[in-house]
């Protein structure tokens, strides 16, 4: 049986942490953020949903409905920024050097933080991009 390294351990752990979604980041934020790593199907999707929403059953339905067959999919189709709350280059385009740190979401949902809109369709109401209601 090989034997690691308590440095070798470490830096796994690390490696694993990046990964794993922390609480109250929100969907979007998360596969954002993930897709530095590559885009393959709803894997980013799919893994925070089992880790931070497991009873949003009816996402993998629902999001490729939405045309959001893929993680980078989803990104385009089914979320999209939140303009006002993004910064903009001279050219009034989202500036990509910075993304603004997640505004953070309820444990349980796979809806985006106030710097998303999420797209409503089939069953979600018919199609629009909706911004998310403060819950009072």
């Amino acid at each position: 049986m090989e034997q690691y390294t308590v440095t070798e351990l470490e830096d796994a752990l690390k490696v694993v942490k990046r990964l794993l979604p922390p609480r109250y980041e929100c969907l979007a934020c998360y596969v954002n953020r993930m897709l530095d790593h590559g885009c393959n199907g709803l894997k980013w999707c799919t893994t925070y949903r089992d880790l931070r929403a497991p009873r949003a059953t009816a996402m993998e339905r629902k999001f490729p409905e939405l045309g959001g067959y893929c993680d980078c999919e989803v990104l385009a189709n089914v979320f999209r920024i939140n303009d006002e709350l993004w910064p903009h280059a001279e050219d009034g385009s989202p500036a990509d050097t910075y993304i603004p740190q997640c505004h953070k979401v309820r444990l349980g949902t796979i809806k985006p933080c106030e710097l998303w809109l999420m797209r409503s369709g089939v069953q979600w109401g018919g199609g629009v991009f909706r911004q998310a209601t403060k819950a009072s």
